[in-house]
């Protein structure tokens, strides 16, 4: 007897015939109820004159993004009414998404994240009582030695365990933590948070129905897959809209501000760009004129091409120090992708070699990479000591042995060589990851290329010319884009090797930007150059992509 497969057919899921259930009659006028509620809050957003000193904008931007959502959450309705699945899916994600900004804001009104500081805080006071925890630990290891037939096998361990819950409690009591539950429990019966708690009820509850509903929709497996998928991806995707997005908007708004987090901020357009951007290129006679003679107003000489002694050309900025934190950031780069990368090859070919205790090595080459960077600094601030560092001493124990003088090198104050100390710091820690990366990649090149080339008589340098480093393109190609965006970022490295030095010579462009941002508070200026950095980065990987992609061994 035939079947409808043996016909060529497939059977779908239908929708249910039936009319809609009182669960799914809630559904819709929640979803009705939580729309205008999103206009209500849009309305009252598009009233606020200011937002934290950012102006009208910011304010309006916020309140569009919400009634977006309203008008999505109406579109649903009718979608739901005529037991459309998308409309279901839709109403999924929108509820689900609701419960989760819901959260956020339960927590924002009950204080929750200023007590987390608060808890930080009160830990960090009473650290000495997390003794409390290896002590009872090790009573519970003590006893676990002991014979398991003897009586103080049980009443050592739970000495220990005894032990550690008192820390607990102790130490949950000296942080505050029973006021901290107090004044949750009171913020409780505050009528914004009942409200928010009923609506969080109401988002969970629409959405666990809809979610029932897949049979009565006509869902198919692919969709149920689907929207599982989704809804895996739904917190990942609110922490991205909230902590990334959204900032990241803000950033780009408040670079065409005047912001100085004090004073209300002032839209002015691209002003910031071109302070930042602006160049000035006069000829001059160095004899009779002086540059800001010939310079545009507000230029300062950045820069000299001398063709003669009455001639030259001068280079003026608005902004020089924005030019010279750039300058520095390229020759810190450069320098960094030469220590970092090349020694790099070198430790990976010696790795890949088979000479005992290679695993070891490799071991020891990344442990750099993995350091604190502040740790590490502070480290190197000690090697580079004028007086008591091991590099100025065994430097000058060389010296010695070979009759000659040794030189007092001024690593951390002489301006000529401050650069370089940060560049050195940093080809160590980051040679180790890069070792380990091309490593991969020379493990991956065949064995039986590199023997066929020696059998043909080729010697170590032209299989290495011909065969490795056109098969490594690809990863040297990744170990070069990652170690140029960590040296178009470096701050840290120079903020804590030079301590309070104020020399120019350790200013990079995100140091540059650390200043303008968190010393003057030119937050505006701050974020254009933020976006200009980040543009920088963008173009250089976009240009190192387009390189790649003409080597056939990458292609392929």
């Amino acid at each position: 007897m035939a079947t409808t497969q043996d016909l060529g057919l497939t059977t779908q899921p239908q929708q249910s015939q039936e009319g809609h259930p009182t669960s799914m009659l809630l559904v819709l006028v929640w979803q009705v109820i939580a729309s205008l509620i999103l206009v209500a809050i849009t309305l009252q957003l598009w009233q606020i004159e200011t937002f934290f000193d950012l102006g009208v904008i910011v304010p309006r931007f916020i309140g569009a993004v919400v009634l977006l959502a309203a008008v999505a959450g109406i579109v649903i309705v009718p979608l739901l009414y005529r037991m459309q699945n998308s409309g279901r899916l839709g109403g999924i994600i929108f509820n689900f998404f609701g419960f989760t900004l819901g959260l956020l804001l339960l927590g924002h009104l009950l204080g929750l994240y200023i007590g987390i500081d608060d808890l930080a805080a009160g830990l960090y006071s009473n650290a000495i009582l997390i003794l409390g925890f290896p002590v009872g630990y090790g009573v519970v290891m003590i006893g676990r030695r002991l014979d398991p037939m003897s009586a103080a096998f049980d009443w050592i361990q739970r000495a220990g365990l005894g032990i550690m819950m008192l820390t607990l409690l102790i130490l949950l009591i000296s942080v505050g933590l029973a006021d901290s539950l107090g004044t949750l429990v009171n913020g409780l019966f505050r009528l914004d948070v009942l409200a928010t708690i009923g609506a969080l009820a109401a988002f969970m509850a629409a959405g666990v129905v809809l979610l029932r509903q897949g049979e009565r929709f006509g869902e198919t497996i692919n969709q149920r897959e689907a929207w599982q998928g989704w809804l895996f991806l739904l917190p990942n995707f609110a922490n991205f809209m909230l902590f990334f997005a959204l900032p990241l908007l803000l950033s780009f708004y408040m670079s065409l501000t005047d912001f100085d987090a004090v004073s209300a901020a002032n839209f002015i357009g691209i002003e910031n760009y071109t302070d930042m951007l602006s160049l000035d290129f006069q000829t001059i006679n160095p004899l009779e004129q002086a540059p800001a003679e010939v310079l545009r107003a507000r230029h300062f000489e950045i820069g000299r091409i001398t063709f003669s002694e009455d001639s030259a050309l001068i280079i003026g900025a608005r902004d020089p120090l924005f030019w010279l934190s750039l300058g520095n950031t390229i020759r810190y780069c450069v320098m960094l992708l030469i220590l970092s990368i090349v020694p790099a090859l070198g430790l990976a070919m010696l790795l890949n070699s088979k000479i005992p205790g290679m695993r070891f090595f490799r071991a020891v080459y990344f442990l750099p990479s993995i350091a604190a960077v502040v740790g590490v600094a502070l480290i190197w601030q000690w090697l580079y000591d004028p007086v008591i560092g091991y590099i100025n001493y065994t430097l000058g124990q060389i010296a010695t042995f070979f009759g000659g003088e040794s030189a007092n090198i001024l690593w951390l104050t002489d301006e000529s060589i401050m650069l370089i100390s940060a560049v050195i710091m940093a080809a160590w820690q980051v040679i180790g990851f890069n070792t380990v990366i091309l490593l991969a990649g020379l493990q991956n090149v065949p064995r039986e290329l590199i023997e066929a080339a020696t059998v043909d008589g080729a010697n170590g340098w032209t299989r290495f010319r011909k065969i490795i480093m056109p098969l490594l393109a690809p990863t040297t190609f990744f170990v070069t884009v990652t170690t140029l965006i960590l040296g178009l970022q470096a701050f840290s490295e120079l903020f804590v090797l030079f301590g309070n030095s104020t020399s120019n010579a350790r200013l990079t462009t995100v140091f540059y930007l650390y200043q303008q941002g968190f010393e003057t508070f030119n937050m505006g200026y701050a974020s254009a150059i933020a976006w200009v950095l980040f543009g920088l980065i963008f173009i250089v990987t976009l240009i190192q992509f387009r390189l790649s992609s003409n080597n056939a061994a990458y292609s392929d």
